[in-house]
């Protein structure tokens, strides 16, 4: 099993952060995740509890495809899905907290080897994996930046000026 906790500081609100972290996940996944090749929603209504998509996922030579549910949908708080069916048991959770500055994000993931093969070459993919998920979690931190300063603007004598 891999597990990865990381803390990140972004420009952003919560609701900016959870919109595009949750609300937005079928369209947004992908941008801090490129090994997403495709992410399509087979559950009907807006993202919610309990939401079912299908992941396309790359990882070196092979490519899976996942079934999903999201486990977490607590409005600018707390969003979290875990795989139902695939090669890798995928779980992620992240809780949003504000700040002054912006919002404070913890996401917690693992995965689990459910294929033998997997399983067995475990050993060999946990550094590639070490490093894709400090990859993603910089362009996570870049893509919500991006959202707070689309929102915001520049910050004059302390105040936030809306565009």
């Amino acid at each position: 099993m891999f597990e990865s906790v990381s803390d990140v500081a972004v420009r952003c609100t919560p609701t900016q952060a959870f919109d595009h972290v949750a609300r937005g996940f079928f369209e947004h996944h992908g941008v801090w995740d490129p090994s997403v090749t495709s992410m399509e929603k087979i559950s009907s209504g807006p993202v919610g509890l309990d939401t079912r998509g299908l992941e396309g996922r790359r990882f070196g030579p092979w490519h899976m495809v996942s079934e999903f549910r999201v486990t977490a949908f607590e409005p600018d708080r707390r969003f979290g899905f875990a795989t139902t069916g695939g090669p890798m048991v995928e779980e992620l959770d992240v809780t949003i907290e504000g700040r002054p500055d912006g919002s404070w994000l913890r996401i917690h993931l693992r995965l689990t080897p459910s294929s033998l093969g997997l399983r067995i070459l475990e050993p060999l993919i946990r550094p590639s994996l070490s490093g894709n998920v400090r990859a993603n979690t910089e362009r996570m931190r870049t893509a919500l930046n991006a959202e707070g300063d689309d929102r915001v603007g520049s910050r004059i004598d302390g105040r936030a000026a809306l565009k």
